[in-house]
C-alpha cells in the first residue's frame, strides 16, 4: 500500500491550513473547503486571508512527522 504523502495543495495540506486558520471548532466548513479544487495554494491562501483578515496558519511538511522522543 502506498503511503499518503504531504504535498502543497494536497488534501492534507488544505486541511492543515484551513483548520489552523479557521479553528478546529469549524471542522465541517474546514472539510468542505479542503476538498475544493483550488487553482493554486496562493489562491487558497488569498481566500483564507480574505475570510480571516490574517495570514494563513498551519505547518509545513516538516511538521507532519512529529516524534515524542
Amino acid at each position: 500500500m502506498v503511503d499518503a504523502a504531504w504535498a502543497p495543495g494536497s488534501l492534507f495540506d488544505n486541511i492543515d491550513k484551513f483548520a489552523n486558520s479557521l479553528g478546529y471548532q469549524n471542522a465541517g466548513i474546514v472539510m468542505e473547503l479542503s476538498m475544493m479544487s483550488w487553482k493554486s495554494t496562493d489562491d487558497r491562501d488569498a481566500f483564507i486571508t480574505s475570510v480571516t483578515g490574517q495570514d494563513p496558519q498551519g505547518g509545513t511538511e516538516k511538521n507532519y512527522i512529529k516524534r515524542n522522543y
